[in-house]
């Protein structure tokens, strides 16, 4: 921790409401910095537009927005509908109608609640707290009751009640040394929680809900709740309840929509693990769980089943078409389904080796498919394969790319259905770091993987991971079956992730790697670039290409509907 940084509540001044505008379903005023700008982590915004919308009898939102936006800033700030949903004013609804109410203040600089309208309860409460609103870091803190009980702002490890003391960070991130760490982000962001209070017996629910997709914090201490994010906007959904199952209820059916309804067979039981090295493998684990009478619904491969671990391919040799029909064609007879991994990478082949051809690659190049780095080459990451380009989902070409592989692949093998992997999406070195580096493909990740030889983490396939092998002929065998495919790639060094103290606010500048406000990312250094696209990787949607920052916690979504579309 810096005890130099400043603090944005002392420093800054808030923000003054005027031009007040009411309708029966909300209000519109213009906020206008209330002194001079205090610039702590990132450049004030001088001026801004509040909107409050009784949306429904049960929702209100309130965004809080920059008054200024064109289409050169608009990324920055306004997160798409396309995106996520962004619900407006439902027909019928109205002030009088709804369970909210909404009142402000200017005294001393403006600050606002949103309350109960039967009962007056105050839910959310910023009096006594400022305003702060700078392009890289806005801050909003609410008063909480004594001993509050709130749950949700997932995805984390840790109890079921989010501690009255505990700083939740998100951003998406991949631990490579431990992915099961206690009170860290994770690999998903839901920025919602739902409060429960207890009077006399009884209890009452509400739920908030803060629409923004970059990297953030909610600081929960005794007293009360700080929301803070490196960008964007205020876009906050309060939600009546008034019962835990009625705020779920009216998250998902008013705000985010409702899951996808699984088919009947996703929720069965499925076998997958590393290793499974040919048709004839996965067909033994069938007939194993058929001899033992357990159901099983379905099947997946890992990594094993394509060449060289690249995308929309099979290894030859161990998954040929021809036997792996066979097997599909048995396994769907039986009722039960097959599900392949896939990765949301692509390798980048070398172009100076002919036999290393990828027609995968050549046709997302030739759609301009992949995120960049900057607006001059593809970014070029680390993945499973080698050096490899990320599609970019935020524009149809790559929707187009994407849904082309997965139809040509489909008349290969009747899949039905990809295990996603690392689509946060997970870059296992630092930065663009394959520019000019793109003739030594395929390299192999700067890590041991299962199987590899003369490693910690080799392993015989027919014994679960750990198992102890006293046999050394069946453990050096069982060692051989990859040694001829590990072997063939050179292993590059680990990037290195710099690290740097707390980086100034410049007047005109952003820093997106190194912002002013750190977030408490569990990577070392606290680095927002670590095994991540970097969040000045640029995307395709021009003429102002939006910024990876703006969609950190977008790309799995956004591989996941590529994926189901």
């Amino acid at each position: 921790m810096d005890t130099t940084a400043p603090n944005a509540q002392v420093v800054c001044p808030g923000y003054t409401a005027s031009n007040v505008q009411e309708s029966t379903t909300g209000l519109t005023a213009d906020l206008t910095l209330a002194g001079q700008g205090c610039n702590a982590y990132g450049n004030d915004i001088g001026d801004l537009t509040l909107s409050v919308e009784y949306q429904s009898k049960e929702r209100m939102a309130v965004r809080i927005y920059p008054r200024h936006l064109a289409p050169s800033n608009q990324s920055l700030y306004i997160l798409s509908p396309t995106l996520t949903p962004q619900p407006g004013v439902e027909y019928g609804s109205s002030k009088s109608k709804s369970d909210l109410s909404f009142t402000w203040t200017n005294t001393p600089s403006f600050q606002f609640r949103v309350s109960r309208a039967s009962s007056g309860e105050i839910l959310f409460d910023t009096y006594g707290h400022k305003l702060v609103f700078e392009d890289q870091f806005l801050e909003l803190v609410t008063n909480m009751v004594p001993e509050y009980n709130i749950y949700g702002l997932a995805e984390n490890l840790r109890g079921f009640r989010v501690p009255n003391n505990y700083t939740q960070t998100f951003w998406n991130a991949y631990n490579l040394d431990n992915d099961q760490e206690l009170g860290v982000n994770g690999h998903s962001v839901h920025p919602v929680y739902l409060e429960t209070r207890y009077t006399n017996g009884s209890s009452l629910s509400h739920g908030v809900y803060a629409r923004n997709a970059h990297g953030q914090e909610w600081l929960m201490r005794d007293d009360s709740v700080t929301y803070r994010t490196i960008g964007g906007s205020l876009d906050l959904y309060f939600i009546s309840g008034s019962t835990p199952k009625e705020v779920i209820s009216q998250y998902q059916t008013g705000i985010v929509n409702t899951p996808y309804l699984p088919a009947y067979w996703h929720l069965g039981f499925q076998q997958v693990r590393w290793s499974y090295q040919n048709w004839s493998n996965l067909q033994d684990v069938v007939d194993a769980y058929a001899a033992q009478n357990i159901q099983l619904e379905g099947l997946m491969s890992d990594l094993d089943y394509l060449k060289m671990n690249r995308d929309f391919t099979y290894n030859p040799g161990h998954y040929d078409l021809e036997p792996g029909r066979e097997f599909l064609d048995r396994l769907h007879a039986n009722g039960q389904y097959y599900m392949p991994i896939l990765d949301p990478n692509i390798y980048v082949p070398d172009p100076s080796n002919g036999s290393d051809a990828y027609p995968t690659y050549d046709r997302g190049n030739e759609l301009q498919a992949y995120i960049r780095n900057g607006n001059t080459s593809w970014y070029y990451g680390v993945q499973w394969p080698g050096f490899s380009v990320f599609p970019d989902f935020l524009v149809s070409q790559a929707q187009h790319f994407w849904t082309e592989q997965f139809l040509a692949f489909h008349k290969l093998i009747a899949y039905d259905g990809f295990w996603l992997d690392v689509n946060d999406a997970t870059s296992f070195c630092t930065g663009s770091c394959g520019e000019g580096l793109i003739s030594e493909n395929p390299i192999h990740v700067p890590f041991a993987l299962p199987g590899d030889p003369n490693t910690s983490v080799a392993v015989d396939y027919r014994y679960p991971e750990s198992f102890n092998v006293t046999n050394a002929t069946e453990a050096a065998s069982a060692s051989a079956a990859m040694m001829s495919q590990s072997s063939a790639y050179p292993t590059p060094s680990v990037t290195p992730t710099p690290t740097v103290g707390r980086t100034l606010a410049t007047a005109g500048v952003r820093n997106l790697t190194f912002p002013p406000y750190a977030i408490n990312n569990f990577l070392p250094g606290h680095s927002l670039r670590k095994q991540v696209v970097s969040p000045d990787a640029t995307h395709n949607d021009g003429p102002y290409n939006s910024t990876e920052v703006s969609f950190e916690h977008m790309k799995a979504f956004a591989s996941s509907i590529a994926d189901i579309l």
